[in-house]
């Protein structure tokens, strides 16, 4: 009868070893959420360019994503670049395949509407009331999301 809680307590000390191996292999195969960086931009090439969150009418912006931390197979970027007036203006959904770390670059052109582009000489501003003001960027990588603001001057 001596053997007996001893042979109790080995297999519930290998079932415990069980679990815990189980937990630390599954744990494993739960990846984080990647990191979300952005630094905006007029100009195309942002190391010749200083980061901006103040931009004109005509300018074209850049925003250039770095992503890090990313597990190894397919991902999903959405972007949505959201005006004053909180309406949608573009709508990114970009599937890609990476790992570790990756950057992208995106863009806005704002256009202003037709028969505008007459009188901008005089004024800028002349049609472009609805971009005028602080905008968002979300950004959003798999189960990650990143929002940021500029500004639209004319």
């Amino acid at each position: 009868m001596k053997d007996r809680p001893n042979t109790f307590q080995s297999i519930l000390n290998a079932g415990l070893k069980l679990i815990a191996s189980a937990f630390i292999f599954l744990t494993g195969l739960v990846h984080a959420s990647p990191a979300i960086e952005v630094e905006l931009s007029s100009s195309s090439d942002i190391s010749t360019n200083q980061a901006s969150a103040r931009f004109g009418c005509n300018d074209k912006i850049f925003a250039q994503i770095a992503m890090s931390e990313l597990a190894p197979g397919a991902h999903r970027l959405e972007v949505d670049w959201i005006d004053p007036t909180g309406k949608t203006r573009e709508h990114i959904d970009y599937p890609f395949n990476g790992s570790g770390t990756t950057r992208l670059k995106i863009w806005l052109k704002l256009h202003p509407p037709k028969g505008s582009g007459l009188f901008s000489f005089i004024n800028p501003a002349m049609g472009m009331d609805d971009f005028i003001g602080n905008w968002r960027l979300f950004i959003k990588v798999d189960d990650a999301a990143l929002e940021t603001q500029f500004e639209v001057v004319c």
